[in-house]
């Protein structure tokens, strides 16, 4: 029988050549232990789903989506209802849910009837993020917000103030009575001039259903009915433009403020024409592309609020503002002098 023991030490002693090969096998597979979540990642499919995609703002947040997912080597689909359809979209998220993607990155109509189908997600696996509206928070892993509330909140008040004055009567127009944005955005607008200008009174919430011509015939109707009204607040960019039209009509241009949300392709006539002073938003494109960015890190495995942030490509670092809440960063002031600068 072979004793080890009697074995020459130059024989049981490993060569220089055989030491660096396991120092290298061994970085190897740390580097690969490292990398294996990334190499999953790259190449999977991303369903970007939209409320609705007939909206010029969503088209412009799914072209921020296809830049990222080039630059991050991911499968990016665009998928949703034509119209505000709460059912629709429920039924594209089940069909998604059976198709076996990756991850769903989605801005919901409704933060309550999303919520089954994407617990069903979650539970096969499928990595869940929503950004602009939310859902049950439950539901998904994180949600992207396009800008603080209470900053949309206090930017919208304020240019309603500027040109309306701090008191009378005022109105709102949403296009949704329960996506959770335009919710916690008329409840940031109703802090704010309980807490700056308790003179404004809001005496009503008309809704539009996001729907240009629905919008404009009702604030028609009440701004007919309701000639003291002294401004309008808006929120959302279809509440905006059918508000403004409604203004031009009436010929009520520098004698109506309208304050909220606009899109500058779809308000910058209105921007031009002085019938709209100031709009408020924030970068569509910059939301799609960050959408994407912070599902690469989930799919990842490295998204984690102890950190602080996640990385988003050009964006830079976008910081968590709650163990489940990134924020894209402050809202943007469309106005004449710089509508020109923004094309989406």
């Amino acid at each position: 029988m072979l004793n080890f023991n009697e074995l020459p030490t130059r024989l049981c002693r490993p060569t220089r050549r055989q030491t660096l090969r396991g120092i290298g096998a061994g970085l190897l597979a740390s580097a690969s232990t490292l990398l294996s979540h990334s190499a999953l990642a790259e190449g999977s499919t991303v369903a970007f789903v939209p409320k609705f995609t007939s909206d010029p703002y969503f088209v412009s947040a799914n072209h921020g989506a296809q830049e990222a997912g080039k630059a991050l080597g991911l499968t990016v689909h665009y998928n949703g209802p034509v119209d505000a359809d709460v059912a629709g979209q429920v039924d594209i998220v089940d069909r998604l849910v059976r198709s076996g993607v990756s991850a769903i990155s989605i801005c919901a109509l409704d933060p309550t009837a999303l919520a089954p189908s994407l617990l069903r997600a979650r539970r096969k696996g499928i990595k869940v993020n929503t950004w602009d509206a939310d859902v049950t928070p439950n539901a998904r892993e994180v949600f992207l917000n396009q800008a603080s509330y209470s900053a949309i909140g206090n930017a919208i008040v304020d240019i309603m103030a500027k040109g309306a004055g701090t008191s009378g009567d005022f109105v709102m127009v949403t296009g949704s009575l329960t996506a959770s944005n335009m919710l916690a955005w008329m409840k940031a607008i109703k802090d704010t001039i309980a807490a700056k200008y308790p003179g404004m009174v809001i005496k009503t919430t008309l809704l539009g259903e996001q729907d240009i011509q629905k919008g404009t015939d009702i604030t028609l109707n009440y701004l007919r009915s309701h000639p003291e009204t002294k401004g309008v607040f808006t929120v959302d960019g279809v509440a905006e433009v059918s508000v403004a039209e409604a203004v031009k009509q009436l010929g009520l241009s520098g004698k109506i403020t309208i304050a909220g949300i606009g899109v500058p392709n779809s308000i910058r006539p209105y921007i031009k024409s002085g019938i709209v002073k100031e709009a408020v938003l924030w970068s569509p494109v910059d939301i799609g592309y960050a959408a994407i960015y912070i599902t690469k890190a989930q799919l990842d495995g490295t998204l984690d609020p102890a950190k602080g942030s996640v990385a988003a490509g050009r964006l830079g670092n976008l910081k968590f503002t709650a163990k489940d809440e990134i924020l894209l960063g402050p809202p943007l002031i469309f106005t004449q002098a710089n509508i020109e600068n923004y094309h989406f």
